[in-house]
């Protein structure tokens, strides 16, 4: 009996996490009174902010309530009315009990595809990673093969070696020693202001003054002009003035396709801050964390979202 209940849990937990894996279908939004949410039909609980929605997962409103739901399959904003429950399939929402469901709007949906395609390609980097390192092993510190910085967005960040370790960064011809930190997990660093156009950069991991860790190639970084700074904010401020898309998950996007990753990864980690109980989601700062070489950070995501997961997924 015992091996039953868990070959049970094991299948539901697959099965849950296949259906996850292939992305959000739609978003509850603009939430007014009672909504709940449940992934099963049968344990529910509240919503009270815009939620993305996976396969299987079924939301429903009580009286005198309501709520707008994005389907990002037909581009339709749907209006969710009172005591009425849905449930999402792979590229449809289907009424399950009420008849409050109607269309109000086409949205804009060529962004929710392209989240839709990230979302997949996050997959590949929730497998936990255990490396297995010795006492006598050095420190080696990556940093983000290409990336972005300027005007608003100067910093820099890279996996803390330990706090006996020191830093010299080399950007182009410029060389800053940054001192020993403390047992942070992330070393933040503000470049100073910079000529526009691209470097190569380079970190060194440093212990008494020598050099222990040398990447075997350079990076590149490159500071943005002021016109492509204005560009960047102009493009947030029509993000957030746009209901649709006025969303944490899609600024990052924005951000990472401006090559503004640190920017990126902020947004993604105030989000989980938060709100730590959006594990669906959780896969965006796990590649975040990936793109920047926070190793480290990214194990110990990948383990928090595979923890939560199988946990959620257990009947």
């Amino acid at each position: 009996m015992k091996f039953s209940a868990l070959a049970l849990a094991v299948v539901l937990a697959l099965a849950a996490m296949t259906a996850e894996a292939s992305g959000p279908v739609a978003r509850v939004m603009d939430i007014e009174g009672t909504i709940e949410f449940s992934r099963d039909g049968e344990r529910w609980q509240s919503v009270t902010r815009a939620k993305y929605l996976f396969p299987g997962q079924q939301v429903r409103s009580g009286r005198d309530s309501r709520a707008r739901v994005i389907n990002q399959a037909s581009g339709e904003i749907r209006e969710l009315g009172e005591s009425t429950t849905i449930v999402v399939e792979d590229g449809d929402l289907q009424v399950v009990a009420g008849r409050n469901f109607g269309v109000e709007q086409q949205s804009r949906g060529g962004f929710w595809q392209a989240m839709r395609n990230k979302f997949a390609t996050t997959q590949r980097y929730t497998t936990v990673r255990r490396s297995v390192r010795s006492a006598d092993d050095q420190p080696q510190v990556d940093t983000a093969r290409n990336i972005s910085v300027g005007g608003s967005w100067p910093d820099l960040v890279w996996s803390n070696a330990g706090p006996e370790y020191a830093y010299r960064l080399t950007v182009g011809e410029e060389t800053f020693d940054i001192a020993p930190a403390s047992t942070s997990e992330m070393i933040r660093f503000k470049l100073p202001e910079m000529e526009a156009g691209e470097y190569a950069y380079k970190l060194e991991v440093m212990l008494d003054g020598e050099a222990v860790y040398r990447p075997r190639r350079e990076s590149t970084l490159t500071w943005l002009d002021d016109e492509q700074a204005a560009e960047v904010k102009a493009g947030l401020e029509a993000m957030k003035n746009d209901p649709v898309r006025n969303d944490p998950f899609m600024i990052a996007d924005f951000y990472e396709e401006q090559g503004l990753l640190v920017a990126a990864l902020d947004t993604y980690r105030d989000f989980f801050r938060d709100h730590p109980d959006e594990n669906d989601m959780r896969p965006f700062l796990i590649k975040a964390y990936h793109d920047l070489r926070l190793l480290d950070l990214r194990e110990k995501e990948a383990i928090t979202y595979n923890t939560i997961d199988m946990m959620g997924s257990a009947p």
